[in-house]
């Protein structure tokens, strides 16, 4: 099995990565929403949002096994995880994404504190192994149901 290679998504890479994002999202959160949330959801996730989305300070990494794209991370600044997703279980690629984005918040933005993430209901177990707590109860916005999280950056890297 080739190694897992982690790095910025490249230009042109939009369609694989919202692909991925597309797949993992409808085997595990499409459930918990109503159609309007998931709808909602795609306005947001597909290659013209993440291509539009990209300015100075944020970033999309990737996890590359041999030509798949088998991880994401977008980070929005000031301090929001935006999405995460990962079609490969149980083999850390999550959090070496999450490291990865912190080492490059840490270095581009040293007095940022906390990160944020909005979880879905499936991922909040996930984010807390992550070190991510709850910040408010589960609340639905434009039909999306999230738990409202933060992590502190001053906990040691995932």
């Amino acid at each position: 099995m080739p190694q897992i290679i982690y790095r910025q998504m490249k230009t042109g890479e939009e369609q694989a990565v919202s692909r991925l994002v597309e797949h993992v999202f409808n085997e595990f959160v499409a459930a918990d929403l109503e159609p309007a949330g998931i709808a909602e959801f795609f306005r947001f996730a597909n290659p013209v949002a993440l291509r539009a989305r990209r300015q100075p300070d944020g970033f999309v990494l990737v996890a590359c096994q041999g030509d798949d794209i088998v991880g994401m991370l977008e980070f929005i600044p000031p301090d929001r995880i935006a999405m995460l997703f990962v079609s490969l279980r149980g083999q850390g690629i999550a959090g070496e994404l999450l490291a990865g984005a912190i080492r490059r918040i840490r270095a581009n933005n040293p007095q940022l504190v906390n990160l944020t993430v909005n979880s879905s209901l499936y991922a909040e177990p996930f984010y807390r192994k992550l070190g991510f707590q709850p910040t408010a109860d589960a609340t639905t916005v434009n039909g999306i149901r999230f738990i409202p999280m933060q992590r502190s950056l001053a906990v040691a890297d995932v």
